[in-house]
């Protein structure tokens, strides 16, 4: 898995070369400081007679200088590794975001409902900036703490062999204690991730639905919701930091047995015939010893931030390694040129493991400008017939063929470029109304918008309701225009990609009669060789079409004209009948 990380370092390998190498040699001059300082009082402090002392300046001089330039120097190489290490950490972070929003965008419909939305918001944010963070801050201490002790246990075996005794026992007491923490918090690192996906579950539901949440007044109930969710992850984080925090008390505790312990036995040494161990070298030991255990301490707690960074890392793999349900031909030469569909035998379900099929044994011919119909209670699968020929997903079983090719033979771009699709909840961006439009095609000319808007009935709206016309900024969602409005805008985005077939999902459900009508004539009149497929509940916006199929629990109930579908079948006669005689009772 950090195989998989690591790739995305690649952009920014000097940049961490760089850091990695001044984080090196940062280390190393603060190793060598002590010993340079122990040579100082050594060699600075002469010895003249019994208890006199003369000083030789010109070395203390020498070695003060030399050790005052490697101090700068040391901090100075700190600086440019610490930015170094920024640079990367936030590169990988950039790089991680980038790939897995890719990565989003070629999941299927199907991988997509494998994880929550939530969840998947959380990965790509608060996960990546998770491991980012991790890089930036653990890189120095992570390289620091081996060298640290390799080179410190040399030094110190130099000045002290028995003394290093003391300093190993420290050094394994503590690493037992550090990693006993380390075990216990690891798991919960994962369970906290889980809890911020539910507390961002909460929230984007509760911001989707604010109006329903007002209209029916359950403000209480949702923050009861939010209270209970923000709860848990309060008390998970609250154990779990609880049990991470003990590294610090461990560590301040085998620092200073340790200390005490040196000082000790140290004072004991220095005290046996011919002094076994000089004052100066007790004192460079110390340093060394504190300069290591301050760094383990500081790479304990680094090894937390890595374990909830590795749960962040197996969260992000789980996105970059899942891959797309839906095969994609892109080598395919292909091209769709008249719009007619054919399914043959087509039955789909959405889960494999399921018995239960969505749509069972659906067979039926649409030609090339026709315009078909599709009706049926609801939850008779309409929308998720006409997904398939899209291939948001793929049929279980059968075969659907556009002009006479498989559908799998299309590349995915070219079969999505040749069919619009206007969704039964109608969506709009963030922008002015021509960038909206311009979804459709980002080179459409001004004639080719006004065209496409006065098919669908907005062109008059647009200039005279909207203060700025096209230029007018439309809110995320559309929120700022009505119902009617964003479907009819999605209409004319749909008709400027000039697709071979049409997609409408209930797209008329928000029009009156009159303007219904005129969008529907418009389609005939100025689109007469695109196939049109129209899903509705409402028959008057369907039974003008060439054919209507009827659809009963994801079966084909019927296929024929209005005036035939009325003579032989029940289903289709039933809702004629509800809408005809509901339309009568308001008259």
């Amino acid at each position: 898995m950090l195989k998989t990380f690591l790739k995305f370092l690649k952009p920014y390998k000097r940049q961490f070369a760089i850091a990695v190498i001044c984080i090196c040699i940062e280390c190393g001059l603060e190793v060598v400081l002590p010993f340079l300082m122990n040579n100082l009082i050594k060699g600075g402090v002469i010895e003249t007679g019994e208890n006199t002392y003369t000083m030789n300046l010109n070395y203390v001089l020498l070695l003060g200088i030399i050790m005052i330039v490697l101090a700068l120097l040391a901090f100075f190489i700190g600086v440019i590794g610490a930015k170094f290490s920024a640079i990367s950490g936030r590169g990988l972070g950039y790089e991680l975001r980038k790939e897995e929003y890719k990565k989003l965008e070629s999941y299927s419909f199907k991988n997509i409902d494998s994880f929550r939305r939530s969840s998947l918001i959380t990965r790509l944010t608060n996960d990546v900036q998770i491991i980012s963070d991790t890089l930036c801050t653990s890189l120095r201490p992570t390289l620091r703490a081996p060298i640290m002790m390799i080179f410190s246990l040399i030094f110190a075996l130099i000045i002290s062999p028995l003394l290093s005794l003391i300093f190993l026992c420290a050094l394994i007491v503590l690493s037992a204690m550090i990693f006993t923490i380390v075990h216990f918090v690891k798991p919960k690192f994962k369970i906290i991730q889980k809890l911020v996906d539910n507390i961002n579950r909460v929230t984007q539901e509760s911001i989707i639905a604010i109006k329903t949440i007002k209209a029916y007044v359950k403000k209480d109930y949702e923050l009861l919701k939010f209270k209970e969710a923000n709860e848990d992850l309060k008390k998970t984080s609250r154990k779990t930091l609880s049990i991470n925090a003990l590294s610090m008390p461990a560590g301040q505790l085998a620092n200073y047995g340790t200390i005490i312990a040196i000082i000790y036995f140290g004072g004991i040494l220095y005290m046996q015939p011919a002094h076994a161990i000089a004052l100066e070298d007790i004192q460079t030991f110390l340093t060394y010893v504190m300069q290591l255990l301050a760094t383990i301490i500081m790479f304990s707690n680094i090894l937390m931030a890595v374990n909830r960074a590795s749960a962040s890392i197996y969260r992000v793999n789980e996105v970059l390694s899942t891959n797309s349900e839906i095969f994609d031909k892109e080598d395919s030469t292909k091209v769709i040129t008249q719009g007619a569909v054919t399914f043959k035998d087509v039955s789909f379900k959405y889960n494999l493991s399921s018995p239960e099929y969505v749509l069972k044994h659906i067979s039926f011919d649409i030609k090339p400008g026709e315009f078909v119909g599709v009706i049926g209670q609801t939850g008779s699968s309409k929308s998720t017939l006409v997904y398939l020929i899209e291939r948001f997903y793929d049929i279980t079983s059968g075969q659907i063929l556009i002009d006479g090719v498989d559908i799998k033979e299309y590349s995915l771009e070219h079969l999505r470029d040749s069919i619009s699709i206007s969704f039964q909840s109608p969506t709009l961006f963030k922008g002015t109304v021509t960038e909206n439009l311009k979804w459709g095609n980002k080179n459409a000319t001004k004639e080719e918008i006004d065209s496409a808007c006065k098919i669908a009935e907005c062109y008059s709206f647009i200039n005279d309701r909207l203060n700025e016309g096209f230029n007018t900024v439309i809110s995320q969602g559309g929120t700022s225009v009505s119902g009617g409005q964003r479907q009819r805008l999605c209409i004319a985005r749909a008709l400027l990609k000039k697709p071979k077939i049409l997609i409408l999902d209930d797209s008329f459900s928000a029009l009156d009669k009159i303007t219904e009508a005129k969008v529907k004539n418009n389609l005939k009149k100025y689109l007469p060789f695109m196939t049109k497929i129209v899903i509705s509940q409402k028959i008057s916006t369907i039974q003008d079409a060439d054919k209507i199929i009827v659809l009963d629990n994801g079966k084909i109930s019927n296929i024929g004209t209005h005036e035939e579908l009325l003579k032989k079948d029940n289903i289709y006669k039933d809702i004629y009948n509800l809408q005809v005689l509901g339309s009568s009772d308001n008259e």
